[in-house]
């Protein structure tokens, strides 16, 4: 009994036999579950990095151009109208008119002529007579210096746009009834009919009419 017991190596065979087997059933269990937990994070990363691989590629969304597209009500800038013009051309003053004196008689047979003629003579400055009608006819208009200087009747001549052959000589006859109160005679002929009142007409007699 001794010798059975106390053989070192026996205890020593079956010492290491059994630890040998403890050994391997360690290390047997080890190592499938080291094995499973690699293997798990591995599918746990893959699983990871498929979700986020969308949101990592995936174009961010166009929020400028969604709002942009976006439909506005506003309404559109309301314009006030310009003001309607009310600019009013008036005639030019002439320069000493208001010291001359005009009597203006109609020689053509055009109504009115030499009351427009007036009018218009006084818008440029000028004293005018009460309108008569000439003693004849003319062919166009001749105008009379009958007193104070003779640069008068050029200052006439002028303001109404004429010729300054239109200046008889001084001393020539006047064709009107009166020159009395005048510095200067126009006798209105055709070639002043744009003066007439609008509506004006020619007498089918040849009587004037101022």
């Amino acid at each position: 009994m001794s010798d059975r017991y106390d053989d070192p190596a026996g205890a020593g065979s079956s010492g290491a036999s059994w630890g040998g087997g403890a050994d391997r059933a360690e290390h047997g269990s080890d190592g499938p579950s080291g094995f499973l937990r690699g293997v798990g994070v591995v599918v746990v990363a893959a699983v990871i990095g498929v979700l986020l691989l969308p949101s990592a590629t995936r174009a961010p969304l166009d929020v400028t151009t969604a709002s942009q597209s976006t439909p506005t009500s506003t309404s559109p800038p309301t314009t006030a109208a310009p003001p309607r013009s009310t600019t009013t051309t008036l005639a030019t003053i002439v320069p000493g008119a208001a010291t001359i004196r005009v009597l203006v008689a109609n020689g053509t047979g055009i109504k009115n002529l030499a009351g427009g003629t007036s009018t218009y003579l006084r818008s440029r400055g000028f004293l005018t007579l009460a309108a008569t009608n000439a003693t004849t006819q003319v062919t166009s208009t001749r105008v009379y210096a009958v007193s104070g200087p003779a640069v008068s009747a050029t200052t006439v001549v002028e303001a109404l746009g004429l010729a300054s052959s239109a200046i008889e000589p001084t001393g020539a006859p006047v064709p009107v009834p009166s020159t009395s109160g005048a510095t200067v005679v126009v006798v209105a002929g055709p070639d002043l009919a744009r003066l007439a009142p609008s509506g004006s007409t020619t007498s089918s007699t040849g009587a004037t009419i101022g």
